[in-house]
């Protein structure tokens, strides 16, 4: 059976050139790595001399990719197989320029920066909606990622466990138990001739027993893990007094905060050393 595990980056290359719904029948929950995100940087060369460039077009002239004037000037940036004025080669987003930096990032020949490239295209949680970084805990789903916390049931919220069995309609997930009342609810609609939505399909019944809720919910520990994270971002051995205001702010003890630490780390090891950062 899977386990849960950090997110890997993926194998997405950056290229240059033109480079109602039937319910899901329940499966196993899957905790994987979140899909591949589009992580790999298209490396830019330092500038080199126009003249000795080994992108030449058609009748010998260097085009700039951006503003597509002959490039004259004694250097230019090479990125792939394009190539560009050193002023002209900038995110296309946010505008700022590029000529500084060790890599930048391509797609349909537009180039980002790598904050704007991953805000545009990287993988998103289905839940919240909200970017999925790469030292995330994840939980994947009929090809969907969702934070830790944010894959919980849509019906009684309850954040399912490893190996645990759901359904999944419309990008929803749904516990056993409220799975189960979505069919029912669907097939006696059916019966009677009468609509109803995916909300009123699962909602609970009132002789449905309640599953056994955390002592939390969902919510306050997507919170929990938001809190830690920011803190293990900026300081992966946080000392007595940094844990003990961890632990006033999120309710856990020091000793689990310390063991999370721990985990943290581990996860940030191994991510890098199985994805080094580009030369």
């Amino acid at each position: 059976m899977a386990q849960d595990g950090p997110l890997s980056k993926g194998s997405t290359r950056c290229l240059g050139a033109d480079g109602e719904t039937l319910p899901s029948a329940l499966d196993k929950e899957d905790a994987r790595s979140a899909p591949s995100t589009p992580s790999t940087p298209s490396v830019c060369s330092p500038p080199s001399s126009s003249s000795s460039s080994s992108s030449i077009p058609s009748a010998g002239k260097n085009v700039c990719s951006s503003c597509g004037l002959e490039i004259l000037d004694r250097y230019l940036l090479k990125v792939n197989n394009l190539i560009w004025h050193v002023r002209c080669l900038e995110c296309s987003v946010c505008r700022t320029s590029l000529r500084q930096q060790n890599s930048c990032y391509i797609k349909n020949k537009e180039i980002f920066c790598k904050m704007d490239y991953f805000s545009r295209f990287g993988t998103k949680c289905a839940r919240c909606g909200r970017q999925i970084y790469a030292s995330d805990w994840v939980r994947r789903a009929r090809g969907n990622a969702y934070h830790l916390a944010c894959f919980a049931c849509f019906s009684c919220k309850r954040q399912l466990s490893t190996g645990e069995e759901f359904g999944l309609v419309e990008e929803k997930v749904l516990c056993r138990i409220h799975y189960d009342t979505m069919i029912e609810n669907l097939k006696r609609a059916a019966e009677n001739g009468n609509g109803i939505t995916l909300e009123g399909a699962v909602s609970r019944p009132q002789s449905c027993q309640p599953p056994t809720l955390p002592s939390w919910p969902s919510s306050s520990e997507a919170r929990r893990v938001e809190v830690m994270q920011a803190q293990f971002a900026q300081d992966n051995n946080p000392d007595a007094q940094t844990l003990q205001k961890l632990a006033d702010m999120t309710g856990l003890s020091r000793r689990v905060i310390q063991v999370r630490g721990l985990k943290y780390r581990a996860r940030r090891k191994s991510h890098k050393e199985s994805h080094p950062d580009p030369p």
